[in-house]
C-alpha cells in the first residue's frame, strides 16, 4: 500500500469519527458498565500501570534505534535484518525473512484492524526469555509522520520456536511494548489497546484494553471468560466536558486493586 495515501485516508476517517463503530466493541463495552463498578477521581493511568507492574514480565535485552537508521541489529545470538522500500517493508529475523505487505493488526486500533504496511521503520526491540522460551517484540512506526500518522504504532511479537508473527496496533494511546503473565502458567499474555471516539475528542473518548494469551502454535487468541464475555477494562475520558472525570470499567482476569 502506498504510504502517503494511507495518510490520506487515515485524515479523512477524522470527519467520520464522531459515530460509535460497529465492531464488536460497543457491545461488550455495554455490557461490562452493567457488571462492573464505575470509578471516578482518581490517577487511572497511574493505577492501571501498577496494576500491569505486577504482571509485567521483564526483557532480558531492550534495544532502540535511536538514530533512526539501524537496519542490521545483533539480538543476543540473534540476527535481525530491516528492508525498507517504497513497494513494502520486510524483516528478517535469523533465517526466516517476511514481508510486512500483507500483515494486518489482531486488535483494532481506531475503527477497524490495521495494515502493518504502513510502517516503515522500527524505534525498539526486546528479547524475553520466559519458561525456557524465547519471543522478540518489536515496535514499528512511519517515519518521518505527518498529523494522524504520528500517534500510530506497531508492534510485532514473534515466537522464535514456532516462527509465529503477531501484529498488534495502537493509535493515541499507551505505546509501551509489554509482555505479561497473569496467570502464573507457560504462556504469555499481551494487553492490546484500541482508541474509540473522536480523534479531536468531540464526542467521549474510550480506551479498550483486551488481554490476548499464546497458544502452543505461538498465535495469540483474545481470552474470554466460561461465559463467552471478553476479558476488557474501559477508560473513558471526556475530553470536551469539563463537568465529568474520568471512569474506569473493568472485566478482567484478576482484581485490579486501588492504589489511592
Amino acid at each position: 500500500m502506498n504510504k502517503l495515501l494511507f495518510i490520506s485516508i487515515l485524515t479523512i476517517l477524522v470527519s467520520c469519527a464522531g459515530k460509535k463503530p460497529d465492531n464488536g466493541i460497543a457491545q461488550a463495552t455495554d455490557t461490562l458498565v452493567e457488571k462492573t463498578k464505575i470509578i471516578d477521581n482518581e490517577n487511572i493511568n497511574a493505577r492501571l500501570k501498577n496494576h500491569f507492574d505486577l504482571y509485567r514480565i521483564k526483557p532480558s535485552i531492550e534495544i532502540n534505534n535511536t538514530e533512526g537508521t539501524q537496519t542490521d541489529i545483533k539480538l543476543a545470538n540473534h540476527r535481525i535484518k530491516w528492508f525498507d522500500s517504497e513497494d513494502e517493508t520486510k524483516i528478517k529475523i535469523d533465517n526466516d525473512l517476511f514481508t510486512l505487505k500483507d500483515k494486518a493488526t489482531l486488535n483494532i486500533a481506531w475503527n477497524n484492524k490495521d495494515s502493518v504496511d504502513f510502517a516503515n521503520n522500527w524505534n525498539e526491540i526486546k528479547l524475553y526469555k520466559h519458561n525456557d522460551k524465547e519471543y522478540i517484540g518489536m515496535r514499528m512506526t512511519f517515519a518521518p509522520c505527518t498529523g494522524l500518522g504520528c500517534s500510530v504504532e506497531y508492534f510485532l511479537i514473534y515466537d522464535v520456536a514456532t516462527k509465529s508473527k503477531n501484529f498488534f496496533g495502537t493509535f493515541r494511546t499507551i505505546d509501551d511494548l509489554e509482555l505479561f503473565d497473569f496467570s502464573n502458567d507457560d504462556k504469555v499474555d499481551y494487553v492490546s489497546k484500541t482508541f474509540s471516539g473522536d480523534a479531536h475528542g468531540s464526542t467521549p473518548i474510550e480506551f479498550i484494553y483486551e488481554l490476548y494469551s499464546m497458544d502452543t502454535n505461538g498465535q495469540f487468541k483474545v481470552q474470554k471468560d466460561n461465559v463467552g464475555l471478553t476479558y476488557q477494562i474501559v477508560h473513558t475520558t471526556f475530553p470536551n466536558d469539563t463537568t465529568k472525570a474520568d471512569k474506569l470499567t473493568e472485566h478482567w482476569i484478576t482484581k485490579i486493586e486501588r492504589q489511592f
